[in-house]
């Protein structure tokens, strides 16, 4: 058990950069080349200290993204650690902007003051709404619902208007499998972890996330789109992963 115990407790500080390339998908010429880096479930103050959290900012601010998105449960349920957590995202460098959706815990903390304190720290929320980002002629679109367990997620809302490449999040992967857009080309979820404590790599988070997930960990390719679910950052409750790594995904956009 000691031995289970001191692996795990390894693998949660053993952050991994997650790398994929998404072809075609109508990505436009000005964005071929381009970088997004996505985080989701950092849970500041669960197993996941400040100290730690500023380490994570300059891993990200390294991978020189363009593009920063986050699948959000950035804090705690207890809300403790907000100010904190976004006084340090504030300081990762994203040229084309910063995006993100909320996630259950965020709710719990307050939600309110999570989405003022992510407009503080520069990243545009995303409840059932959409953002545009330009480059010479060339549009796409970020979009997000709001969370699944506490919100009214409604991806036609936020969908409206978007353009032919979209990069829709939502926190809970779940989503994907209640509503499908063509021009949704890169969806992107975490909650899962990924499993957080896997058979040696076999997940089953519906014991602990109440569904059986089509969409668990890892990336999917579906016809005209690619389903990323990331295994996320921290940890809620307790700072254990087994054979579920924290990840930073790292997306690259090619023609």
């Amino acid at each position: 058990m000691a031995v289970f115990v001191g692996y795990a407790t390894f693998e949660a500080g053993w952050t991994e950069i997650a790398k994929t390339t998404v072809r075609g998908r109508n990505v436009p010429p000005e964005f071929i080349g381009k970088k997004i880096a996505f985080v989701a479930d950092i849970h500041c103050g669960e197993g996941f200290s400040p100290a730690r959290l500023d380490g994570l900012v300059k891993q990200i601010n390294l991978l020189a993204p363009d593009i920063v998105l986050f699948g959000g449960d950035y804090v705690s349920r207890n809300g403790k650690n907000t100010e904190k957590c976004f006084s340090s995202l504030k300081n990762i460098n994203a040229p084309l902007g910063k995006f993100g959706v909320l996630g259950n815990h965020d709710i719990e903390a307050g939600k309110n003051e999570v989405l003022a304190a992510m407009a503080g720290a520069g990243i545009a929320p995303l409840v059932n709404e959409n953002r545009h980002i330009n480059i010479g002629g060339g549009k796409i679109t970020v979009a997000g619902t709001d969370e699944t367990w506490y919100g009214v997620p409604d991806g036609a809302k936020a969908m409206e208007e978007a353009a032919d490449f979209t990069i829709y999040m939502t926190h809970d992967p779940a989503y994907f499998e209640k509503y499908q857009n063509d021009k949704a080309k890169l969806l992107l979820a975490g909650h899962t972890h990924g499993g957080q404590i896997t058979l040696f790599g076999l997940p089953f988070s519906w014991l602990i996330h109440r569904h059986k997930y089509r969409y668990e960990k890892g990336v999917y390719e579906e016809p005209g789109q690619t389903v990323i679910v990331t295994n996320g950052i921290g940890a809620p409750i307790l700072p254990l992963r087994f054979f579920a790594r924290p990840q930073i995904n790292l997306i690259l956009l090619e023609k």
